[in-house]
């Protein structure tokens, strides 16, 4: 009686030590990435699913459906319920998806799940550059879920080019390779939070965004530049997020007059700030991203943009 007692226990330390369990079959994960209802694939993708009771490593791979090959092999290393792949998916055709458990060793401790398909379509009209704003998703929210992608409120079909943590340089690093190969006609680029909240001027800022609408310029794109999103030190500090300890106030100010001085732009920041001039706490988990009701927000005044100017 006393073993059976801790069994489960025993069992449970065995998977997350990533010990052999040959008796121990798990049911399929759920998938929870919502890429089939969106306009256009992310080309970062953050794959999730539901974690299931004691388990702690899954495997993710990717599948063109034309070839028949796996295109991607991903284990999970952003939590028990998520993988995001950093290799852009540039190249057009269908897939599909599905995610497994298996042990530390990579074994495999269930089946595979249901498949789910995405398509990667070339050109597009409308596409957005950006960081984690513009990428998706929040701390509890994966970036391939609806709620938390201000595209999903935007009634004008946008191809999602952002990356998570990026800064203005990175940015314009991989304009070629992410950006051309889409030749999107409007490119909506949001960016600048990152380098403002580690420190960088603003004048390095501006040239990196010089920089970027010269490039959608000699290549036939029309760049829409939104304003930089402000931050709540208060809520930042709770959660951890550095900030520097630098006028980062001072160099949005700078930034934004810059962006709203360009022939096309989008005052997103406008709505999201309070009286003090800190991101609105009431759409912000961490202070840094706004979340659901901020997206939507974000959603509607840049679908109101292009549909007024475009």
């Amino acid at each position: 009686m006393k073993f059976k007692r801790f069994l489960p226990l025993l069992l449970s330390a065995s998977i997350f030590l990533g010990g052999n369990v040959e008796a121990m079959k798990f049911q399929p994960p759920v998938l929870t990435a919502e890429f089939e209802q969106m306009a256009f694939m992310q080309l970062y993708p953050t794959f999730s699913w539901e974690p299931l009771p004691m388990t702690e490593f899954y495997q993710v791979r990717v599948v063109n459906m034309s070839t028949n090959r796996v295109v991607r092999e991903l284990f999970n290393d952003e939590g028990f319920n998520r993988v995001t792949d950093w290799t852009p998916f540039t190249e057009a055709g269908e897939y599909y998806w599905q995610v497994r458990v298996v042990d530390k060793k990579h074994k495999p401790l269930s089946d595979w799940s249901e498949q789910k398909f995405f398509k990667v379509e070339t050109p597009v009209e409308f596409a957005a550059l950006g960081d984690s704003i513009t990428h998706g998703g929040a701390s509890y929210i994966p970036a391939g879920q609806l709620s938390c992608q201000w595209e999903t409120y935007c009634d004008v079909p946008i191809k999602n080019l952002a990356r998570s943590g990026d800064t203005t340089e990175q940015i314009l690093a991989r304009f070629d390779n992410d950006v051309l190969p889409f030749a999107p006609r409007v490119l909506v680029i949001m960016a600048g939070v990152n380098d403002i909240r580690t420190g960088k001027s603003a004048d390095e800022v501006i040239d990196n965004l010089k920089a970027l609408r010269d490039k959608c310029l000699a290549n036939g794109i029309t760049p829409v530049f939104c304003t930089i999103t402000s931050m709540n030190p208060e809520i930042i500090a709770r959660r951890g997020i550095f900030l520097t300890d630098g006028d980062w106030r001072e160099a949005r100010e700078q930034i934004n007059f810059w962006i709203m001085n360009t022939p096309y732009f989008i005052d997103v920041a406008k709505d999201l700030t309070d009286d003090f001039g800190y991101l609105r706490a009431e759409l912000t988990p961490d202070g840094l991203h706004p979340a659901l009701r901020g997206k939507k927000i974000m959603g509607e005044i840049i679908s109101a943009y292009l549909k007024n100017n475009f």
